[in-house]
């Protein structure tokens, strides 16, 4: 389940940026209609709706996302009690100082305010509505929107989900109160970790998400999700991989698995799979000449997120066979369903 063709719609959300500076647009900027609170609260730990689709893909495994220590919201996988309404308690991992913390790498911290509890979760033709004790609203103005991304990226990674919706104490809450950021009708147009390229004109941009490398302090390597707008290109697929040999913008913490000297010769989709074949430059890693574990983690990643692919063939100047870690990669390599840790 991918959810990257959302291309129109960031172009619209992501307008009001330049003149506020705020990922969600300006306090004036409607969300779209809020259906009427219900007639009892959301029952506490339970999920409503289509509940029975919200059970992890590995077992108790769910991919949650949290603070890095340089600022980026990151995915990690942890390892979550299956219980009933198991959405509810994957939200619970993600606050500060709360369970989830001991399970995370040196260096990773929750990303809810401190003593935030999730009162109850209901999901309904494939809304998430997720009510959050008052502690909810004690955050940073500096993380409004790194919190609403959080939330909308783990909640939408469960298969039943594609919009959000917030509620604090039982109602709704329409706008955040510090940074007047919507909190209705939230997905994953809004994108995360935003940037915009140098000399991009927004009102003329299309999104694409790209997928770098984070090092915590106890040598944790990990993948980052970055959503940078540029010039809009009508081949989606092949702008994604050369954002991607660009590397992560001058000043970033974040480094490349692929050398800007790569290049990239073509990306042809064949339904769920793409196709995409590089120069000889993808096989600098090692005496051996092989291709990174890494860059192939992050070319898949990066095209997977971005188009209907769920799986990519990679070859080198026409050819395939390329070697990753001693294996040769003539299969397909599919998206994993877990990120940080994931095995491809």
């Amino acid at each position: 389940m991918r959810k990257g063709l959302f291309r129109a719609a960031l172009v619209l959300l992501l307008f009001p940026l330049v003149l506020t500076g705020c990922l969600f647009g300006p306090e004036e900027k409607a969300s779209a209609p809020i259906d009427p609170p219900p007639k009892q609260e959301i029952p506490e730990g339970k999920i409503k709706g289509d509940e029975h689709k919200t059970e992890a893909k590995k077992g108790d495994d769910l991919e949650l996302y949290f603070l890095s220590d340089s600022g980026y919201v990151v995915p990690y996988s942890l390892n979550v009690p299956k219980v009933e309404g198991i959405a509810k308690e994957a939200i619970s991992y993600m606050v500060k100082g709360g369970s989830g913390e001991p399970m995370l790498p040196e260096g990773f911290s929750g990303i809810l305010p401190k003593g935030t509890k999730v009162k109850g979760l209901s999901i309904q033709g494939k809304t998430a509505t997720i009510d959050f004790s008052k502690e909810f609203l004690s955050y940073d103005p500096k993380m409004e929107e790194k919190i609403l991304s959080a939330v909308t990226w783990t909640l939408t990674g469960f298969d039943s989900v594609e919009k959000v919706n917030i509620w604090v104490n039982g109602k709704p809450l329409k706008i955040m109160p510090k940074g007047k950021s919507p909190a209705q009708e939230l997905t994953r147009n809004q994108g995360i970790n935003l940037e915009i390229a140098q000399g991009v004109s927004v009102s003329q941009s299309i999104p694409v998400t790209l997928y770098f490398l984070g090092q915590s302090s106890d040598n944790t390597i990990y993948y980052v999700p970055v959503t940078r707008m540029i010039n809009r290109k009508d081949d989606i697929a092949k702008a994604t991989l050369q954002e991607l040999v660009k590397g992560p913008q001058q000043g970033s913490t974040l480094s490349s698995a692929l050398t800007q000297t790569l290049q990239v010769n073509s990306v042809k989709m064949k339904g769920d799979l793409a196709v995409a074949d590089f120069g000889k430059q993808l096989l600098q890693f090692g005496e051996g000449k092989q291709a990174s574990k890494d860059a192939i983690n992050t070319i898949v990643l990066s095209l997977t997120e971005n188009t209907a692919a769920k799986k990519v063939k990679i070859t080198v100047d026409g050819k395939s066979g390329a070697v990753s870690q001693g294996k040769t990669l003539s299969k397909p390599v599919n998206r994993p369903a877990m990120i940080n840790p994931g095995e491809y």
